[in-house]
């Protein structure tokens, strides 16, 4: 099966400059891989990390049926906070790039966008997701979900988008532990309180990730004008939020069915095996984490290439290489510490960890594979296509967890997303590589009058 659009297949940006990166003008060449990709380790590596570290502890100090109800209210506001981003994380570089000129302009509009969208529509969803638990009479997942929406908003200001497209990833990783630094402290701070009123730890969560952000923006904002280039195009409003928009349905599924699999387990299996698959399920987002330090580090010179259709595959097989091979070794680690870093954190054995670990580092391997074709189509023109593809795996999701969950619990909910994952990848494969294609045939129609000639 192929996803694939007509209007879609042969772009022709005749007009647009041949390269697409927003270099500073004063910067010179963009840092080599390895320091980028380390860089970006330490920013988002680190931001997950800590993050398991400190739900490790909050295991610790909450009782199981407490751990359980805050992983399902976490796995809802998620899905509104990826809703209220719109998609900007994956085509906020790319319209920097085709912008040229002051990156601000695009970032202040953005921010804009995001909290209208948060406002507007984040907001109402929130109170009836509430009042839906309310009524079910699980008042304290009500409470986290409604306490949840200051993560939203929190996300608003969220710049990391400009990080990539300014290869700034030391920027990045310094404010990201100053937040989470501050999260960390607020948490230990609060600890009596947090044990009796769980809804409290998103509202710490927001708090430390806003003065991280906030930081970002002020310190990007000045290398941003240090490098100002000449404008290329200009980019309206409702181009940002249709891309965005088609963006952040794809990133939505994507999440969501990464993700809301513990809402369907709630229905079958105890709080404390679900709080167990969470954990696991949250060291493998700690691995996914790893694969998008990758996508930023050869992001820059992949939308360079966007048009050229050889220099494109080049780069791109380097980029399919490099995330295999962290695959590999992220699967073999997972497969032989995961349940150990889990039962560490916890403190005490852990069955259903120790059963689900081994099906989530085949399914590390599987995503190390998928990123490449996946994550690179919004910046390839291909944003329906991304959004076609997750639709179909999230599709077949939902079709498989129903019939295994209430078989097999959180092994089925494991296998689903294993089976799910490897389909997502035949779809997104293909419709790079139908992308590819197109762009040969295109480069080809153009070289013909000088050959001729």
């Amino acid at each position: 099966m192929t996803i694939a659009y007509p209007h879609e297949l042969a772009f022709d940006n005749r007009d647009e400059p041949e390269s697409l990166s927003y270099v500073p003008a004063n910067a010179g060449a963009l840092p080599p891989v390895w320091a980028r990709f380390f860089g970006y380790l330490s920013a988002d590596g680190l931001t997950y990390l800590l993050g398991f570290v400190i739900y490790g502890w909050l295991i610790r100090i909450l009782a199981d049926r407490q751990y359980g109800q805050l992983s399902v209210a976490t796995s809802i506001y998620q899905v509104l906070m990826v809703l209220g981003a719109l998609g900007l994380d994956l085509v906020g570089p790319r319209l920097i790039a085709e912008a040229g000129g002051d990156p601000i302009r695009i970032v202040q509009r953005g921010q804009w966008i995001r909290l209208s969208m948060s406002l507007g529509v984040c907001a109402p969803a929130t109170a009836v997701l509430a009042m839906i638990y309310w009524h079910r009479g699980q008042g304290d997942v009500a409470a986290v979900i409604v306490a949840g929406f200051a993560m939203v908003l929190a996300r608003t200001v969220d710049v990391s988008y400009l990080a990539v497209a300014l290869g700034r990833p030391g920027a990045l990783a310094r404010t990201r532990t100053l937040g989470l630094g501050l999260y960390l402290a607020l948490l230990l701070a609060c600890q009596p309180i947090v044990v009796r009123a769980v809804w409290i730890i998103p509202v710490l969560n927001a708090m430390g990730m806003y003065v991280g952000r906030v930081l970002l923006l002020r310190i990007l904002h000045r290398h941003a004008r240090a490098g100002l280039a000449a404008p290329q195009r200009q980019i309206m409003t409702s181009d940002i939020v249709y891309q965005g928009v088609k963006a952040s349905a794809g990133m939505l599924l994507l999440l969501a069915y990464q993700t809301l699999d513990v809402v369907l387990l709630a229905k079958y299996v105890p709080a404390e095996s679900v709080g167990q698959y969470a954990m696991v399920s949250r060291l493998y987002l700690f691995g996914t984490a790893v694969l998008a330090c990758l996508l930023n580090t050869f992001l820059p010179e992949l939308v360079a290439a966007a048009n050229d259709g050889e220099l494109l595959a080049m780069r791109f097989r380097r980029f399919a290489l490099a995330s295999t091979g962290l695959g590999v070794s992220g699967a073999a680690v997972f497969w032989i510490a995961g349940p150990w870093a889990c039962e560490t954190l916890g403190h005490r054995h852990l069955a259903i960890a120790r059963q689900v670990a081994p099906l989530y580092a085949l399914l590390f391997l599987v995503m190390a594979v998928c990123n490449p074709f996946l994550s690179l189509l919004p910046s390839l023109h291909r944003t329906g296509s991304y959004v076609g593809a997750i639709a179909g795996a999230a599709t077949m999701l939902g079709c498989v967890d129903l019939f295994l969950i209430p078989r097999f619990g959180t092994t089925g909910a494991a296998l689903g997303q294993l089976v799910a994952t490897s389909f997502l990848t035949i779809l997104v494969a293909t419709v790079y590589l139908s992308h590819v294609r197109s762009l040969h045939r295109i480069n080809t129609f153009r070289a013909a009058p000088s050959y001729s000639s």
